[in-house]
Parts: C-alpha cells; structure tokens; sequence
C-alpha cells in the first residue's frame, strides 16, 4: 500500500484485507475495482464500495465516472484505500483520473506522480483508451462528484 496524497492509498487485493494494517493507518473507506474481496467480507466498520472494471478493454465510460464519483465520496468521509488486483492499472488510473478532475489538471501529469510514489504502475492499453473516452464523453464540471439532484417542485 502506497500513500499517494494524504487521504489515498493505492494497494492491491492483500492490502483491502488486512483490516489491521487499515485501522492503524486511519483508513475509513474502501473502493474495490475488482469485486473481490467485497464488502461482504467487511466486518470491521470500513465504507467499502465496488466498481468493477475489468482491467483492459470493454469498460462502459460510466463505470469509470461511477470509480471517480465513488472515490470523491469517500474521500470526503475520510481515507481511502483503492485497490485492485495489483495495484498497478486499475487503481493507479481511477486515482489519477479523480485527482486531474477534481484539480483540472492534465492526467498524465498526475499519473506520473503516482508512478513517482508507487514501485509499479503499467495502464494497459484498453484502460488508456477507457480515459480518453471518458475525457470525450463527460466535460470536466460532470466528473468529479455527482451532480446534486433537485427537489421536486410543488
């Protein structure tokens, strides 16, 4: 598990289930990308949340605006844990995507300073893809955090 800012760590499967590790480290959320382990495994306290992505191409753009979105969340409640598998193409993407979108800055910059603070970070190329298609489909205002929902008028 690596610190990326002050509220986001990047790990991987191993890391989501050592809750001990996570209560030392003051981690209030989870977000999963791979659907294992899941929330069913979640006896400790822990806001875990799931966004399954599968890891190249075949994403629906919306499961990654759904990733930011799940990911703005939980890091206002707190820190946060994203992790998939490895930790090294999923998470790396859904946490540089949300710190570009929530900052407006370019991705790639962002993604190198993950990679500057995690030992390894390789986006296959579907994931790559997913990005620029999600940059296409959704303008900055629409990515980071949901669009609050009005009352009903009466």
């Amino acid at each position: 598990m690596d610190w990326i800012t002050q509220e986001i760590a990047i790990g991987n499967c191993d890391d989501a289930r050592r809750f001990d590790v996570l209560r030392a480290a003051d981690i209030a959320g989870i977000l999963s990308l791979t659907g294992w382990p899941n929330g069913s495994n979640n006896a400790h306290g822990v806001d875990w949340r799931c966004v399954e992505l599968i890891d190249g191409f075949g994403n629906p753009v919306d499961q990654l605006r759904e990733a930011v979105w799940q990911l703005h969340d939980l890091a206002e409640r707190g820190r946060v844990l994203v992790h998939c598998m490895e930790g090294v193409s999923r998470s790396p993407l859904v946490v540089a995507s949300y710190l570009a979108d929530k900052a407006a800055r370019p991705f790639d910059k962002c993604l190198q300073e993950i990679s500057n603070l995690r030992k390894w970070v390789a986006l296959q190329p579907g994931l790559m893809e997913l990005r620029l298609a999600y940059e296409a489909a959704f303008q900055p205002h629409e990515r980071v955090g949901r669009p609050a929902t009005r009352a009903a008028a009466g």
